[in-house]
This record gives structure tokens, sequence and C-alpha cells, in this order.
């Protein structure tokens, strides 16, 4: 059982979004979809493997409807209740790269985990984002450091610049510190700040996603590039990430080493581009 804990938001994603005019009308398409990129992670592994996922919505309509959309797709959820709703505003550019307006709601609200939530994961993914509140941070750390000491895989997705930057290089060494990843993922920008907030992922593979370049995969001391699978007609890059997370994280399940997990993941995240909105 793959168990994906964080962020279950309603995406609202604007496509042409590259010359807004101040003050006026700007004539756009827009998506409502499902989003978060630990909801994105479980929806793309689903296909492939049991997952579940852990998150917090908030006790309304939009809330309700996100979970039973999850579960559609053959995602065991295990949710707390309370408050409002995140939603994340997505301005896509005509080049396919987006822009991101959060607003969290209740998943930055996570409490303390239930213990039989987590029983049975032979790998935990960890987006970064469900660490940028105190309380959601100690909650999912402690289910971390559970999972940790019982031998299973974590990984942890940097998912974002601002949100390392929020977070400092004495919290995320700390972070990851407890929860000891196996696996850390990031895009070239967040590897670079990573690095230069003084992170050392130490024992973990570190895989680095670089747009249209391959792939830099660091494991064992051993550092090479996975060539990825070029897209020509991008539509959104919205959670291309997690569904590279998602293919390298059932391809290692299946035995695959850190090169074939990360050419697995490239394959599902050119799937991505190719349409509107997370997975």
């Amino acid at each position: 059982m793959i168990v994906v804990v964080g962020d279950l938001v309603a995406d609202i994603v604007v496509l042409g979004a590259s010359a807004l005019e101040h003050a006026t009308d700007n004539p756009a398409r827009v998506a409502l979809t499902r989003g978060g990129s630990a909801a994105n992670v479980a929806a793309a592994a689903a296909r492939q493997h049991p997952v579940r996922f852990i998150g917090r919505v908030g006790d309304d309509t939009i809330g309700r409807t996100l979970v039973a959309e999850l579960e559609a797709v053959g995602v065991e959820a295990r949710v707390q209740c309370g408050g409002r709703t995140g939603a994340i505003v997505v301005l896509v550019d005509d080049a396919g790269e987006r822009t991101m307006i959060t607003d969290r709601g209740a998943a930055a609200d996570l409490d303390r985990i239930d213990p039989s939530w987590i029983h049975g994961a032979d790998w935990l993914h960890l987006p970064l984002y469900g660490f940028a509140s105190e309380r959601s941070r100690t909650a999912i750390t402690d289910a971390a450091a559970a999972v940790s000491r019982r031998g299973a895989p974590v990984s942890l997705d940097l998912s974002s610049v601002a949100t390392l930057r929020e977070l400092g290089g004495e919290q995320l060494s700390a972070v990851v510190g407890r929860i000891r990843p196996s696996v850390v993922f990031a895009n070239a920008d967040e590897a670079q700040v990573a690095r230069d907030l003084g992170l050392d992922p130490a024992g973990a593979d570190f895989v680095v996603k670089r747009g249209a370049d391959p792939v830099r995969v660091t494991s064992q001391g051993r550092t090479a590039e996975v060539p990825v699978t070029r897209v020509t007609d991008v539509v959104d890059s919205t959670g291309a990430g997690d569904a590279f997370a998602a293919g390298y994280i059932v391809s290692a399940l299946r035995g695959g080493d850190p090169w074939a997990s990360a050419a697995a993941g490239s394959r599902h995240a050119a799937a991505a581009l190719r349409v509107a909105g997370a997975l």
C-alpha cells in the first residue's frame, strides 16, 4: 500500500494567462479540477497500485465532492474534516508553465494522524507543502517517523521554492533528519534553493527533474542522467511533477533501480503535460 499524506484542494486552472490586462476582462479557458500535490500523486499511482490518501478538507460541499472524486479513481481516502476546503488559482501561460496563488484552507490544519491510517504502508510519500504550517508539520513528521522506524521507504518532494524559503535551512534539515527519506524529489530550482539552504539529503536518492533536460539521479555516490520523454504539445504543466513521483514510486516498489524508476516517472509526467489541470 502506497500512503500519501498532504493536500486535497480545488484547483481553478486559468489557461491563456500570458498577457493579462489590468482592470478589465481577460477572456480565458477556466477549469475547476481536483488538486493538491498529495492527492495528485495518489490518483496517478492508484492506476497501478493500491493507494491510501491522508489529509484534511473542509466540512463543506467542495470538500465532500473532492473526496468522492478521489475515491472514484480508486484511492482509499482517510480524511479529517473541519474548517473550509482550500483552493489554488493556477495561471497557465502559453508555454504551459504555471503560476499558483494558494490558499491551503483546512489542509494546513491537518492534526494528529490516526496510527491505523498509516498501518500497512509499504511506501510513504510526502510533498513539502504539508510541512508549511506547524500543526500539519508536526502531524506528518510524527507519522513519517513511525513509518521510517518500521523500515518502509519514505519519499519527500521538495515541491515549492516558496515553501523551502519559508521553512528555512534549520527547519528543513530538522524535518529531513526526523523523517529520514529514502528518496528526495526536486526540480532544478528547488534543488538549487535546497543546496543554498544547506540541505544535505545524506543517504537518500536525490532525483532532480529539469524540464525537457534529462533527470539527474544521484544514488549511493553515483550520479547519472536519465533522458526524458519530450513533449512538443504541452497544454499545462500542473501535476506533471506529481505524475513523475507516482510513476517513480510504483516502479521502485516493483524492483526498479533509481534510474529505471526515473525513466518510468518521466513517461508518466509526459502524459500529464498534455492535459489541463491535475490528474
